[in-house]
Formats: C-alpha cells, sequence, structure tokens
C-alpha cells in the first residue's frame, strides 16, 4: 500500500502560488511605504521655511513692499541653493529675534546679529557672514577762522570769566589807590594830589604794569609805593602766565573736531543707542576709574536715535558702524561724523535653533556663494567700493 504523495509539479505549484501572494503583498507594502515617504519628503521640502526679522537698513528692510536689504538678499540666493521657500515675520528688536528662533516660533533669524557668547548660548550661529563694530557719531564741529573765534568766545565770555574780570578791576583799583596814596605826597609830578587825576594816572601805571611789565618814563619813588609795585608786579607775571594757560587750553581744544572723539569721552554723557542691542549692553555695562558711568537713552530704531543727536536730547549714538555710515551717506549729512576707531568688533551671522538641521547646509550654501563673489556684489551694492 503506497502513501500519498504530492507530485513535484504540484508541490513546486503550491509553492509558487503561496510565494507569489506574500510577494505581491510585500512588493505592495513597499510600494505603499516608498509613496507616503515620497510624500512625506514632498511636504517637509513644500513647507516654508519661518525667517524672522527687523526693520534695520540696509541689512533688511521693507521698500514697495517688498523685504530687501543685504541680509535678506544674501538669505534668499541661499534659500535658492537649498531649494528653499520662506515666509517673513518681523520682530521688534534683536532680542526679540533671538527669543522667536530659541522657543521655535522661527526658524531662522535674518538681520544684522552679532554673534556673541550670550546669544550662542541661546541659539546656534551660522559662519559669519559680516564684519561690524561699534563706533560713535556725534554733531561735526564746524571748520575755519570763524568757527574758530566763535568757539573761542562762546568759552571765554562766561559769567565766570565775567566775575574774574570784575574782579580782576577792583583788585587793579585797589592797587593804584595805595600807589597813589604813597606817591603822591613825594611825587606830584607824576601822582598829582587831585584824587580823580592822582587815580586816573595810577590806573593807567597799574595796567602798564599788569599787559608789558612797566610804564615809560613813571614809576614809583617812595618806600610804600615800591613795596606796592613790587607786589604787584609779582601778581601780574603769575597771573598774565595763567591767562595765556587757559587761552592755550581753549585754542588747542577747539582745534579738536569736538569734546567727543570716542568711547573715553562718553562717561557722564547722554547717549542713544537701540534698544535690545549689543550697544546697550556694552554702554550699560561701562564704568570708568572714578565710578563714572554713561547715561543711556535708547530708541526703538537707528533712525530715532539720529534723530535725538541732531535735536540736542543727547550727546552722542553708538551703534554698529556700517549702519551709521549707510545712514550718513543716505541722508548726506555733514552735520554729523563718525569719530574715533571701531570698538567691540562683532560679526554678523544667521541665528538658528539650537542643533537645526539648516546650520551645515546653509554654510556650505554660503561658502559657496563666497566662492563665487555673490557676497562681495551684494556688499558692492549696499556698501560701495
Amino acid at each position: 500500500m503506497t502513501g500519498f504523495r504530492v507530485s513535484p509539479s504540484r508541490s513546486r505549484g503550491w509553492k509558487g502560488f503561496i510565494l507569489n501572494r506574500v510577494g505581491i503583498k510585500f512588493f505592495a507594502l513597499l510600494a505603499c511605504f516608498c509613496l507616503v515617504l515620497c510624500g512625506t519628503i514632498g511636504l517637509a521640502k513644500a513647507a516654508p521655511v519661518q525667517v524672522v526679522s527687523r526693520n534695520i537698513e540696509p541689512f533688511s528692510f521693507s521698500k514697495d513692499g517688498i523685504r530687501t536689504g543685504f541680509s535678506v538678499e544674501l538669505w534668499d540666493d541661499i534659500a535658492k541653493e537649498l531649494s528653499l521657500s520662506s515666509t517673513y515675520s518681523i520682530a521688534a528688536n534683536a532680542k526679540a529675534m533671538i527669543r522667536d528662533v530659541e522657543t521655535g516660533k522661527a526658524d531662522v533669524a535674518v538681520g544684522a546679529l552679532s554673534i556673541t557668547s550670550e546669544r550662542e548660548k541661546q541659539v546656534d550661529f551660522s559662519q559669519p557672514f559680516f564684519q561690524s563694530g561699534l563706533q560713535v557719531l556725534v554733531k561735526s564741529q564746524p571748520s575755519g577762522a570763524s568757527s574758530i573765534f566763535s568757539a573761542i568766545a562762546t568759552n571765554l565770555l562766561t559769567w565766570q570769566m565775567a566775575s574774574g574780570l570784575a574782579g580782576a578791576l577792583i583788585v587793579m583799583f585797589f592797587i593804584s589807590h595805595l600807589v597813589w596814596k604813597y606817591e603822591h605826597p613825594v611825587n606830584e609830578e607824576m601822582w598829582p594830589k587831585s584824587y580823580w587825576s592822582g587815580i586816573g594816572e595810577s590806573f593807567w601805571w597799574t595796567i602798564s604794569i599788569f599787559l608789558v611789565g612797566g610804564a615809560d618814563n613813571k614809576g614809583p619813588i617812595g618806600k610804600g609805593g615800591r613795596i606796592v609795585a613790587t607786589l604787584w608786579m609779582i601778581t601780574s607775571v603769575i597771573a598774565v602766565s595763567l591767562l595765556t594757560a587757559s587761552l592755550s587750553a581753549v585754542l588747542t581744544v577747539n582745534a579738536l573736531p569736538g569734546d567727543i572723539n570716542g568711547p573715553d569721552d562718553l562717561y557722564g554723557r547722554t547717549v542713544a543707542t537701540v534698544e535690545g542691542s549689543v550697544a546697550q549692553s556694552w554702554l550699560e555695562d561701562q564704568v570708568n576709574p572714578s565710578g563714572q558711568r554713561i547715561l543711556v537713552k535708547t530708541y526703538p530704531d537707528v533712525q530715532a536715535s539720529i534723530n535725538s543727536l541732531r535735536s540736542g536730547l543727547t550727546k552722542a549714538v553708538v551703534y554698529d558702524a556700517p549702519i551709521l555710515n549707510y545712514y550718513l551717506l543716505k541722508d548726506n549729512d555733514t552735520s554729523l561724523a563718525l569719530v574715533g576707531d571701531l570698538f567691540e568688533r562683532a560679526d554678523y551671522g544667521f541665528a538658528l535653533k539650537n542643533g537645526s538641521p539648516l546650520i551645515e547646509p546653509i554654510n556650505q550654501a554660503m561658502l559657496d556663494l563666497r566662492e563665487s563673489g555673490v557676497i562681495d556684489r551684494l556688499r558692492s551694492k549696499w556698501f560701495g567700493s
């Protein structure tokens, strides 16, 4: 009796049938997975990057309803390289931009953000794309001889000078009176006995001694008069020396561009800057050896800070040098001038959330744009040669 056996052909048929069905299901699932994955990638690529910026010419501002500027155009070129689309939101200041990126409200911050150690604790930065630093903006000093004489007059014609001159005249009158008192009994020819005539002659002698050190053919011969004359001569030499030194100091000071020529001259003065900026932090941290601080007054933007300087509300503006220079060139304003060297040098970069996957692609795209000369062309466009 033979047992039931499946023929090889039948066996292969059943196995092939089962394998075919499993294979079809497997490939069907694989195809579905690939479709879902491709769709997800497509959606990820289609999702726009959330960009936060602020109005700060010439790096980011709105013109005819379109966001433009050096940083914006650079970001647009990077986004084009990476096939990214962008949507913009506008923050009030740099601190708000950093906060939006840190909390995930925005993917990247584009503008004129200085890379600092404090900000690096909150966000990541791309490689730098612009070198900057702080500088001092003041009212320019008018030039020419008339302005020098005007400045000297302003410094000399004061209440202190007027009171000093009045005191000197009183002292001269007192000396004249003493010389006349001692001399007219023994030298009536030069010092008349008549009080007012004698005082007039004596006053002329006193002024001559003060200004030129002597009076022609006129001098005391009595003992008392010579003692007074000797004291007055010594006093006159000292007074003339002090007066000469004071005039020299006034001339030297007014030969300078102004009373503020750099950051060391800001202590005790009211200085304007933009709220939430690196300049504000720097100004508020400064203390000179005598404990004197800088009086900081913040404004919402650069234009408001400059207007406060023009109107006399502040004595100087401290902010990023390229931005201040841009406003001077834009307004063709010769009444203001940048003074001193750059200080607190810093670099600008794009801010991204810590660990953002966009950092490396952005850095690579930026290197490509730098090597191809795109960044140099943008710099020439917005800042000239």
